[in-house]
C-alpha cells in the first residue's frame, strides 16, 4: 500500500538524520559498531531521499520543499527558543539567591550593585542595572529606566517566536497547493485509478495540518513561558526599585523661616528705591503743602 511504503521510508529518514546527528554531535569513533550502523542508516536515508526527488514530478518538489524549509525553520526557531528561555538563563541563581535578598534588605550600596549587574549579565540584572544606574534620581527616572529596560528584555525573549504562528499558516496552505495540484494531474492521467490518486494527492495537505499543529503547540508553550518569565522581570525590577527608593538618603529641605526670610529679601530687593525727602531735618507732617 503506498501509506504503509511512504511510513516506511519516513521512518528511514528519521532514523538516518538521527543518527548522523548523534555521530557529528559526539564526535564518535568511526569504527564502532554503533557508529557503523548511523552511517548505513544515513546513507539509507540519503539514497532515500535522492530516489523519492527523482521520482517526484517538479510541482510536487516544490510542495515538499516549502514543507520542509518550514519544519526545519520550525525546529530550529523551537530550539532555540527554549535554550534563551531557560529559567536559569533568564533569572540565574547568583542573583535570585543571596545579591537579591541582600539588596532588597538595604545591605549593598551603589557601587557593589552596580558591579555585580555588570559582572553578571543577563536579562534581569540588565532590568536591574538601569535604575541602579539611576541611583539617587527622583523615583520617577527610576521608574522610567525600568520600564524602558523591561519593555527591551522582553521584546527579546519573545524574539522569533512569531514564526512559529506563522509557519502555522502557512504549512496547510502549502500542502492543500500540493494537493490540488497532485489532484489535477491525478485527474488528467488516463486510466488512473481515482482511490490511489486521492490518496497519493492528501499526503501533501496531511503534513502540512500535522505541521501546523506542532507549530501552534510549540508557539502557545514558548509564549506561555514568555509571560511566566516577564511577570518574575516585572515582581524582581518592582523589588529593586522599592529598594533604592527606600535606602536613598532623602535631602533636606529649608526650613520655614528660613524660606521666609528669603522670600522677604527678594521682595524687598525688588522694591524701587525712594527718594530722599526735600527739606533735611524736617518732619513728613511738616512739609508745607504747595498751593492750589
Amino acid at each position: 500500500m503506498p501509506s504503509l511504503a511512504a511510513n516506511k521510508k519516513a521512518g528511514t529518514v528519521t532514523a538516518g538524520l538521527a543518527a548522523l546527528l548523534i555521530v557529528v554531535g559526539t564526535g564518535a569513533d568511526a569504527r564502532h559498531p554503533a557508529v557503523e550502523w548511523a552511517n548505513r542508516q544515513a546513507r539509507a536515508a540519503l539514497h532515500s531521499a535522492a530516489a523519492f526527488y527523482a521520482r517526484t514530478p517538479a510541482d510536487e518538489r516544490v510542495t515538499w520543499g516549502g514543507l520542509a524549509a518550514c519544519a526545519v525553520l520550525g525546529l530550529g526557531v523551537g530550539v532555540e527558543r527554549a535554550f534563551r528561555l531557560r529559567w536559569s538563563r533568564v533569572v540565574p541563581k547568583s542573583y535570585s539567591g543571596r545579591f537579591h535578598e541582600r539588596f532588597v534588605e538595604g545591605k549593598l550600596d551603589r557601587g557593589k550593585a552596580l558591579d555585580f549587574c555588570e559582572l553578571n549579565p543577563s536579562p534581569i540584572t540588565r532590568v536591574v542595572l538601569a535604575a541602579v544606574r539611576r541611583w539617587g534620581r527622583p523615583v520617577s527616572d527610576l521608574e522610567r529606566g525600568l520600564a524602558l529596560a523591561r519593555q527591551v528584555e522582553i521584546d527579546r525573549l519573545r524574539r522569533n517566536v512569531g514564526t512559529l504562528r506563522r509557519i502555522a499558516v502557512l504549512a496547510p496552505l502549502i500542502g492543500l497547493l500540493g494537493t490540488l495540484m497532485a489532484a489535477h494531474r491525478g485527474l488528467l492521467a488516463p486510466g488512473e485509478a481515482v482511490a490511489p490518486m486521492v490518496a497519493r494527492s492528501l499526503a501533501a495537505l496531511t503534513a502540512g495540518v500535522g505541521l501546523a499543529i506542532l507549530s501552534l503547540v510549540a508557539y502557545d508553550g514558548l509564549m506561555g513561558r514568555v509571560e511566566a518569565l516577564a511577570s518574575t522581570l516585572d515582581r524582581l525590577g518592582a523589588e529593586a526599585l522599592d529598594a533604592i527608593a527606600m535606602h536613598t538618603p532623602i535631602e533636606p529641605r529649608p526650613s520655614s523661616a528660613g524660606a521666609t526670610h528669603a522670600r522677604a529679601s527678594k521682595v524687598r530687593a525688588e522694591l524701587p528705591s525712594h527718594r530722599p525727602l526735600p527739606h533735611s531735618g524736617m518732619s513728613r507732617s511738616e512739609i508745607p503743602l504747595e498751593a492750589d
